[in-house]
């Protein structure tokens, strides 16, 4: 799919790999200029890399290093990207997290952990970036994931936080719409990335469980949930707002039958 997003101004959030990596390399092939942002300074590199490897020029590229939770840098993406590039058209909340460790994961730090990055910081940028994208009828896109609609006991706080997350953009459709502004999330299923292969003890494990859950019986590429980002974020999608598009091969359509001999 092809989207000119020239003269556009996007922001991505956990953008240093990932999802939110091939949406930067995407956006900025497609002629936006693109704000990356994550914790790690090699990260952050190596998406500016492969920026300008896919034809992306250095001057539209600005950077952000940081905790997202953390009000200064939320603040820092902003002020510095309207600063730099005069102007937000598209915000992409898209850093997130199941679980800080592998030890309890329903520790009150586990459940703060997800609520602050999952939930509270995307909102905290969206109310910082709702000047701008009032000006240029802009659009946030937040991503979910398939736990905010469906249980999934072993990352329950961060299902709860997503489930949020999903309901915070119903509200704030109705609430942003008289200001032009929409807003969807984008819910991907198991996605190949680098926080499923290996990141934590059991990811691998937890891994081999979906994909028995997923009918298309894989895990999806960055890339297509990129495509799908450009297309939400496109005129294409002019008049949808306060949805949650679910792209996850199938899972949450995914009904055990019983074997009969």
């Amino acid at each position: 799919m092809s989207i000119d997003f020239s003269g556009k101004v996007v922001i991505i959030t956990g953008s240093s790999s990932g999802i939110g990596q091939a949406a930067a390399i995407l956006f900025a092939k497609s002629g936006a200029s693109v704000t990356i942002h994550g914790r790690s300074e090699e990260g952050l590199k190596k998406t500016k890399d492969l920026i300008l490897e896919s034809g992306g020029k250095k001057e539209n590229i600005h950077s952000v290093q940081g905790e997202i939770t953390d009000p200064t840098v939320q603040k820092e993406l902003i002020e510095e990207t309207a600063k730099v590039f005069g102007r937000i058209d598209i915000l992409i909340n898209n850093a997130g997290g199941a679980f800080r460790n592998d030890r309890d994961q329903r520790s009150m730090e586990s459940l703060d952990y997800c609520l602050n990055l999952n939930l509270k910081a995307p909102i905290a940028l969206t109310e910082l970036a709702i000047p701008y994208l009032e000006k240029t009828k802009g659009c946030i896109i937040n991503t979910s994931a398939p736990g905010g609609q469906k249980p999934y006991p072993i990352i329950a706080y961060a299902s709860i936080s997503k489930a949020g997350l999903d309901h915070f953009a119903r509200n704030y459709a109705a609430i942003l719409a008289p200001k032009g502004i929409r807003i969807n999330n984008l819910s991907p299923g198991l996605t190949d990335t680098p926080a499923i292969n290996g990141r934590f003890k059991d990811m691998e494990k937890m891994a081999k469980f979906f994909i028995s859950q997923i009918p298309f019986g894989r895990m999806a590429k960055s890339e297509e949930m990129a495509e799908f980002m450009a297309f939400i974020a496109s005129e294409k999608a002019s008049y949808m707002t306060g949805q949650i598009i679910t792209v996850d091969g199938g899972l949450l359509i995914h009904s055990p039958t019983i074997k009969f001999d």
